[in-house]
């Protein structure tokens, strides 16, 4: 039998057609769904990792706001030069808190995963009132 012939069986009796609809949505669900309840048992535990606190919220508030992520990547890839000059890559579990995700992937700016680590809170100040000041290539 031809595969046109089984088709048009599904198109003249509409109860086989939507048993065959339900199945195939059924198991695309389950395909989707399924993972979900194994997702929290694939993210690693970073020790000092908990949710931001209101500030923190706030400044990121202002970060998605003003779209810094299209410039600035929060995500320092696996890559030999990044981790020379941003320190370890990132790691899944750094962002369990980021909602929507704020990864970016241009790299017009330099990565902010761990700057505000990096400089003291003045050289922070500077660099937003006059970034040459501080950066000469800024």
């Amino acid at each position: 039998m031809s595969l046109w012939k089984q088709h048009s069986k599904l198109e003249r009796h509409s109860l086989l057609l939507i048993v065959g609809i339900l199945l195939v949505v059924s198991i695309g669900g389950l395909v989707e769904i399924a993972p979900l309840f194994w997702l929290q048992s694939t993210i690693e535990k970073v020790q000092g990792m908990r949710p931001y606190t209101p500030l923190e919220l706030a400044g990121r508030d202002i970060y998605v706001r003003e779209g810094c992520y299209l410039c600035h990547s929060q995500m320092i890839r696996p890559l030999r030069d990044e981790v020379e000059r941003y320190g370890h890559y990132s790691l899944a579990a750094e962002s369990m808190y980021d909602h929507p995700f704020q990864w970016g992937s241009k790299r017009t700016g330099p990565d902010l995963a761990r700057v505000g680590g990096k400089y003291s809170d003045t050289w922070h100040r500077d660099h937003l009132i006059d970034p040459r000041s501080v950066v000469p290539e800024s």
